[in-house]
This record gives C-alpha cells, sequence and structure tokens, in this order.
C-alpha cells in the first residue's frame, strides 16, 4: 500500500535529547513521571533512542516513568499543557518538532503507526470497529469497497477475533478490554506502517493472545522492515522478539543494550529490580485455611445480551462458590465473559437466569451489606469521573455512610491512599492528569474504603509494572490474612493466579470447563484448554527468563 503524496518517507526515529514538560496541570495520562511544579521541570529529561528499520525495540519500565509521553512525543501527539522545550525527534530525514500538522497528519495512521494503552478510550463510541479500520484502508492504502472490507476482517481474524465478521460490526462498548486492544491492533496496521508506537499492546491480553500479537509484529517487522517501539512494563512477554531493551526510570534512560545482556548481567539496580519481581513464584507463606462456609455461591447462573434474533451467550450454566477467607482465580481468554461475570455478582448485569447468593449476615445492617462485595475494574479510566478529581471521586462512596465526620472520610481516604502507595497530593488531579498505573490503584484504593467482605479484582494489576505489581499482590494479600478479606481475582496472568489463589476456575465462551486447586490444576491441568493457556503461559515464566535470551529466539514457525 502506498502513502499519498509521500510526504515524509520514513526509514526509521531518532531522538535526541528530548525533553517534554508541563505546565501548572502536573502529569498527565500519557504515563508523565512524577509531580510537578508550576510549569518548571521536564517531565521527561534529555532523552536519546532510536529505532531502525525492521528492529524490534522495547521501553521497560515503571508507572509513570515518561514512557507513553515519550510515545506521544513522536508524533507531536501530546496534551495541551505539555510542550517539546528541548531535543529533536526526526522521522526519517524530517524534523517532527518542525513539521507541518499537515504533513504529520500524512504519516499518522499510515507510514506511522500508533497502538494505545487504554483503545477504549481512543475509539470513537459513535463509530464501529469496521468504520475505524476502513478509514486508514482508504486514506493510506486507497482501498475500497468490497475489497477494504475484506482486508479489515482478515485482519481482525489475525489479531485473534474469533468471530471477526461479528466484531467488524461491533461498537466499542461492546468489545471485552481485551477484545477492544486487538482491534486496536488492527487499526494501528491497517495503514501498513514503516514504524509502529506499541504502548503496553498486550497488557490486556492472555498469554495465547499475547504471543499471537507478538508473533504478528515479529513477522510484520522481518518481511516489511516494520520497526517497533514496543513500550511495556513487562520485559518476560518481549524477551524473545526485541532486539534491544531500554530501561526508562523516572523520565530518563537509565540502561540499555541489546536484550540478552541486559537480562545475563544488568548493570542498574533498578533493571535487577524489574527482573527480579518478574519472576513472581507461587506465595509460599502460611495461609490461614478457607473457612468451611460459603460466602458466595453461584448457581446455574446464565446471561445473554443482545435482541432474540441475534442473542449472545456470555455466560452459560456457571456455578461457583467461595470460601470465607479464600482466594478463588477465575483464568479464561479475552472475551470469555470474566468481567461479565465479575459485573453480575456486584449487581452491575442482571443475569438472564441461575442465582447469585452472599452470605454475609454478621456483615452488619443492610447498608453495609450492600457495600460488602465490591469490584475492581478493569479499566480505570472508565471507573473514575473524568470531570471529577480523585478526592471527590474517593469520597463518594463514603457519603453513604451516615455519622462519618468529613475529618474521619479524609483519614480514611489518606490510609487507603497510603496503602497502594499513592502520594495524597494526587487527590487533587483528574483522571486524565494520572498514568495507567497510577490510576489502579487508586481504583483498588477506593475500593478497600468501605471495608468489604468479599473483593473481586477484575486484572487488578494488568497495567502495572512488575515492581508495583508485585507491591499491590502482597498488600491484597496482607489485607486477605489480617482482615479475613476473600477475594476473586480475575486474571489472564498465570503467574498472578498461582502467587495469589487458592483454587482455580477456568471459563471457555462462557462455561466453567475446570475447577482444582491451585497447586494441581497447573501441575495436571484436566482440560485441554486448560492446558493450552499453561503451555502458552512456560515461555513467559520469570524461571525460563535468562535461559530464553541465551541467544535469538523466534516462536513463530
Amino acid at each position: 500500500m502506498s502513502t499519498p503524496g509521500n510526504v515524509l518517507e520514513i526509514s526509521g526515529l531518532e531522538v535526541r535529547n528530548l525533553r517534554p514538560a508541563g505546565g501548572h496541570d502536573g502529569g498527565t495520562g500519557a504515563g508523565a513521571a512524577g509531580t510537578l511544579g508550576a510549569g518548571q521541570a521536564p517531565l521527561v529529561r534529555d532523552l536519546t533512542l532510536s529505532v531502525g528499520a525492521g528492529e524490534f525495540v522495547a521501553l521497560v519500565g515503571g508507572s509513570g516513568s515518561g514512557k507513553t509521553l515519550t510515545a506521544l512525543s513522536c508524533l507531536r501527539l501530546l496534551p495541551p499543557q505539555l510542550g517539546i522545550t528541548g531535543g529533536s525527534i526526526r522521522l526519517g530525514s524530517t524534523d517532527v518538532t518542525a513539521a507541518a500538522e499537515s504533513d504529520l497528519n500524512a504519516v499518522r495512521g499510515g507510514q506511522v503507526g500508533m497502538l494505545f494503552q487504554q483503545p477504549k478510550r481512543m475509539f470513537n463510541p459513535n463509530r464501529t470497529i469496521g468504520q475505524h479500520l476502513l478509514e486508514p484502508l482508504r486514506i493510506h492504502g486507497r482501498l475500497r469497497g468490497a475489497k477494504a472490507r475484506d482486508t479489515a476482517v482478515e485482519m481482525l481474524h489475525e489479531v485473534g477475533f474469533a468471530d471477526p465478521a461479528r466484531g467488524f460490526g461491533a461498537y466499542p462498548h461492546q468489545l471485552s478490554g481485551g477484545m477492544a486492544q486487538r482491534a486496536m491492533t488492527a487499526v494501528a496496521l491497517a495503514g501498513r506502517p514503516k514504524l509502529l508506537l506499541a504502548d503496553e499492546p498486550t497488557s490486556a491480553l492472555d498469554k495465547m493472545l499475547e504471543r499471537q500479537v507478538l508473533q504478528l509484529l515479529d513477522r510484520e517487522r522481518r518481511e516489511r522492515g516494520l520497526g517497533v517501539l514496543y513500550i511495556t512494563h513487562n520485559i518476560a512477554a518481549v524477551a524473545p522478539f526485541a532486539d534491544r531493551v531500554l530501561v526508562m526510570d523516572s523520565g530518563t534512560i537509565v540502561e540499555g543494550g541489546p536484550t540478552a545482556s541486559i537480562l545475563a548481567a544488568p548493570q542498574q539496580d533498578y533493571t535487577r529490580e524489574l527482573l527480579a519481581a518478574s519472576q513472581l513464584a507461587p506465595d509460599s507463606r502460611r495461609r490461614p485455611p478457607p473457612a468451611e462456609r460459603d460466602i458466595l455461591t453461584l448457581a446455574g447462573v446464565h446471561k445473554t445480551f443482545g435482541p432474540r434474533r441475534r442473542r449472545h451467550t456470555v455466560l452459560e450454566d456457571v456455578s461457583l462458590d467461595l470460601k470465607g477467607g479464600g482466594i478463588l482465580g477465575i483464568l479464561g481468554q479475552s472475551g470469555s465473559g470474566k468481567s461479565t461475570l465479575a459485573r453480575a455478582v456486584v449487581g452491575l448485569e442482571k443475569v438472564t437466569r441461575g442465582t447469585i447468593s452472599r452470605h454475609l449476615e454478621e456483615a452488619g445492617n443492610a447498608p453495609e451489606r450492600a457495600t460488602a462485595v465490591q469490584l475492581v475494574f478493569q479499566e480505570p479510566h472508565s471507573s473514575f469521573d473524568p470531570r471529577m478529581t480523585l478526592r471527590a471521586s474517593m469520597e463518594a462512596p463514603l457519603l453513604r455512610l451516615r455519622g462519618l465526620a468529613p475529618a474521619a472520610r479524609a483519614s480514611r481516604i489518606a490510609d487507603a491512599m497510603a496503602e497502594v502507595e499513592l502520594d495524597e497530593c494526587m487527590l487533587d488531579r483528574r483522571p486524565g492528569q494520572c498514568s495507567g498505573g497510577q490510576l489502579q490503584r487508586a481504583t483498588i484504593a477506593r475500593a478497600l474504603l468501605l471495608d468489604p467482605r468479599v473483593l473481586i479484582c477484575d486484572e487488578a494489576t494488568s497495567a502495572l509494572d512488575a515492581l508495583t505489581q508485585r507491591t499491590v499482590l502482597n498488600l491484597l494479600l496482607r489485607l486477605q490474612r489480617d482482615h479475613r478479606l476473600s477475594l476473586i481475582v480475575i486474571s489472564h496472568d498465570m503467574d498472578v493466579v498461582r502467587y495469589m489463589c487458592d483454587r482455580v476456575a477456568v471459563l471457555l465462551d462462557g462455561r466453567v470447563i475446570e475447577v482444582a486447586e491451585t497447586q494441581a490444576f497447573f501441575a495436571s491441568p484436566a482440560h485441554e484448554h486448560s492446558r493450552a493457556l499453561v503451555d502458552a503461559a512456560i515461555p513467559c515464566r520469570g524461571d525460563h527468563l535468562r535461559s530464553l535470551m541465551r541467544g535469538p529466539v523466534s516462536l513463530h514457525s
């Protein structure tokens, strides 16, 4: 596919001494590093990096380190309160900082693709996925009619849609988080780019789909010379594919080099900490055994969506139980019904048939029982009102508690923020001024405010870097032990489930296909699909990380 006008000919990316800085608003949803004063400090300091044709470069770092801000700077897509105050960004022979907006529009989505971290926020809710895909195919590929539609459907198939024709006609709100991320990958590749800026493109995907998307990007760069700047907090996931790794902390590159060298002999303490944190072993500390009594039971739960003639079954005859003080892990691929199940348990979705019973007699009076089951949402940006500060959003559920004075509310909010290691000054920010990881921790803090008996964590750590993920997981384990909290951990991350859970339930196409004790499940999964999930996770486990990187690895045939 050719690019109309060939305004810019992209052969690679060169960033030299980049210094984006912000105004009074401080950090942004672009993953800004640190908290700024009145428009003084740069969010990224003297950053230098390059991506050549056919090269896969992984930019790794913690939440708020400035990774996303770096990617947005490369296409001059910074929020209004931010600007580039120093350095240069070159796409081929053209300096992005000096290029006309019309020239940049000619390559955005064409020669340079951008894969955003929060896909549902980036899609137009009034347009179908197919309409989003047809636009770059028309503008940059000059495809029309049936050929454009067939190409779009084929691209959805390549990124893992089981029913790509249905996905083509779906609106963004009709997709799960993982399906939306796959759709965004297809849109980013539709213009046949020469450079792809990929910001956490697989964080919401299970290991099978993550590997499929990575294999697709690997094939594109080998066959077409696609350059990839892959932003991630998970070194293990990209280790088999990346040529080079750049480690970012507090707005600067602290270490960089060939992937094998970085993993075999990291020079910086921060890099060593990231590697160590990515190797989650099953939690070996003594846990109090779960109570014999069920605290939550689901019996024959069925859920369908859509009109009668096009009814879609999301949950089918789901029966599960959660013991008091227990931790149940729910595994499944994107679109298997995990999030719908969580929303049904807390009453945000009405089931078509079946029963969900809470056994919370000792929880106190009726208002407290109503809040005894809390949900940590998968997409934190969607669970906060963008017009409200975090303080106002955090205080809202506490207003239901009669007799709780303003000072007591403020104290409880401050304690919750401290437990998830967020500075209290962040309470005066709005959601768009927080990085994804910061906002996800705030979501957990808000869920803890009402002292729940059951906490449902829907991919609660998927957007967090390895260091923060371990901190939050250990926090949840401590709360579970200290307060006999019961947890449902919904995740596609096998290591998280192994680390946290007593029992595992596997969902496939809305049905529970296996329930087992965690140790027995990972030692010998009974169902064929369960075995495929466990096998797909093996190349990404910390135990295998260093051995994988003793030489170049390609997972595709």
